[in-house]
């Protein structure tokens, strides 16, 4: 995705900050994970385009920050203690996502782009390979004007399902 960030026509380049922290070994469907975090790249990247190319304000420097971590995370049922978990962010300084929007980025076929420019998948798998094949969790935290971050934990200690 590197030729993605670089200069584009109507667009600077889109800096990528990494604030590695040290995560462990994960068990976990690692060509799953990178289809996830190659579909949250490519979101943010498009953000940032179309951040870029606004004529009332155009963002001047685009950014996407990713970082990891490890934390405590709470599992999805709520009779199960929070556990060891690895956290990735991946965030950008675009125009971030209305709540109406928030509410549905995760719906099958849910798009905010033009016809032919999106099926509308990308998140609701993220969202499935996840929680389903990880048992770990996929959050959106944006407001408009302040830029968009997805969270994505994974236990380190997976239960058996």
């Amino acid at each position: 995705m590197h030729h993605r960030l670089q200069v584009q026509k109507n667009r600077p380049e889109i800096k990528v900050v990494k604030e590695y922290g040290q995560l462990p070994l994960v068990v976990c469907y690692s060509s799953l994970l990178n289809q996830v975090f190659m579909n949250l790249l490519a979101n943010a990247i498009d953000a940032l385009s179309d951040a870029a190319t606004r004529t009332d304000t155009p963002l001047k420097e685009p950014q996407i920050v990713i970082r990891t971590q490890t934390q405590p995370i709470q599992s999805l049922s709520s009779t199960e203690k929070a556990t060891d978990g690895a956290v990735i962010q991946i965030g950008d300084n675009g125009s971030g996502i209305s709540q109406d929007v928030l509410e549905h980025i995760f719906d099958p076929f849910f798009t905010t782009k033009p016809v032919g420019k999106g099926t509308g998948l990308g998140l609701s798998i993220s969202y499935k390979i996840v929680v389903e094949k990880h048992g770990g969790q996929l959050r959106c935290v944006s407001s408009p004007g302040q830029g968009t971050s997805f969270i994505v934990e994974i236990p380190l200690n997976p239960q058996p399902s």
